[in-house]
């Protein structure tokens, strides 16, 4: 089978926030860790045979409270996989030693979830009561930097915003706001660039081409900011996890996905989805524990949802839900915007824009 361009791992599907954009709160699944040989035989699995461009330790729980995350990380380096990592950014503050652990773990990349860029905003987020939103934001700040001086770090971040700035193509996991306009994330970005850099006296920060950056800013799309080599901002309008909250869903009858086809998934428990927002594991194409993750990626199950699509058909109802929206006019906006965005615009973004379309 082609390569596909990334695996989600779920290590872990325990969080310590209960962020109100995210599906935590209504997950049926029951909440584990990964078994540690479970997750090495899989990073031996894609290894062996190549079967990812990118391996991504993310779709639910929080990463860095795995018990094992930095033995997983070192696993997946010494095996030369493309790792990246997605964290709340939590236990930066609640875990300090964490931030020196993961300045020398050599992982290629690491998102954080800013998400709530401002102390009224991190009410979302469901944190701990002993994180205060100052803390929190210390936190975050003093790993950047200490990443940032690091010679040795290779490690890229990605610090990201949540945009919720209406959008007619959008459906929201429900309606909230963060950041709602052009000047609002703007302001926003300029200050944590300032809040992020400070101190750092790299060649590489230009402040003229980073505000040139910020002011290009355009809301409801996606979009990175570079401020240094090893420092990205992202900006990541708010969407659905697969409208499962919607109270009315015209469903899609026709458009294109990628599951299964350029990604997939893996439970903590072993069982392979393919893609991230399944979040439930409600279209099961096996599990690695019973069977090797080459034959469920090239199995029935997974051709079948992918010759689907490549004839442009939603025949899975949780696909023909995830891909309708709350309107007539905006389910078959969607449609089409989904054919036109996976084989024409997303092509083309990526060929100009490696970065483009990574977790």
């Amino acid at each position: 089978m082609p390569q596909l361009d990334r695996i989600h791992i779920e290590v872990t599907n325990v969080c310590n926030f209960k962020c109100e954009f995210c599906p935590d709160a209504i997950m049926q699944r029951r909440r584990g860790h990964m078994d540690f040989a479970l997750l090495e035989s899989i990073l031996d699995a894609i290894a062996a045979d190549d079967l990812a461009r990118i391996v991504a330790f993310h779709l639910m729980g929080e990463p860095l409270i795995y018990p094992h995350i930095f033995a997983a990380i070192q696993g997946a380096v010494e095996r030369s996989i493309c790792l990246h990592l997605t964290t709340n950014g939590s236990t930066f503050q609640l875990f300090p030693q964490q931030i020196e652990q993961l300045v020398r773990s050599r992982v290629p990349k690491v998102t954080i979830s800013l998400q709530t860029p401002d102390p009224e905003t991190f009410q979302l987020r469901g944190a701990p009561p002993a994180l205060s939103p100052s803390d929190y934001f210390k936190g975050i700040t003093q790993y950047v930097q200490a990443n940032l001086k690091s010679t040795a770090s290779p490690t890229r971040i990605h610090v990201k915003f949540l945009d919720t700035t209406p959008h007619p193509f959008l459906v929201p996991h429900r309606p909230m706001a963060v950041v709602d306009d052009k000047a609002q994330m703007t302001a926003e970005l300029t200050s944590w660039a300032h809040r992020l850099l400070h101190g750092i006296t790299d060649a590489a920060v230009n402040w003229p081409r980073i505000e040139q950056a910020i002011e290009r800013f355009r809301p409801g799309r996606w979009q990175l900011i570079p401020l240094h080599p090893k420092l990205v901002l992202e900006t990541f309008p708010l969407d659905s996890w697969g409208n499962v909250e919607a109270p009315t869903v015209i469903p899609a009858q026709f458009g294109y996905c990628n599951g299964a086809a350029q990604q997939a998934g893996i439970l903590y428990d072993g069982t392979v989805v393919p893609c991230c927002k399944d979040f439930d594991g409600q279209i099961p194409l096996g599990n690695v524990t019973a069977t090797p993750l080459k034959a469920i990626l090239t199995g029935a199950t997974a051709q079948a949802l992918r010759q689907d699509f490549n004839r442009l058909r939603v025949n899975n109802p949780v696909c023909q839900r995830c891909m309708g929206a709350d309107t007539p006019a905006k389910s078959w906006l969607r449609q089409i915007g989904s054919v036109a965005y996976f084989k024409a615009y997303s092509p083309l973004m990526r060929r100009l824009n490696p970065d483009w379309g990574e977790v």
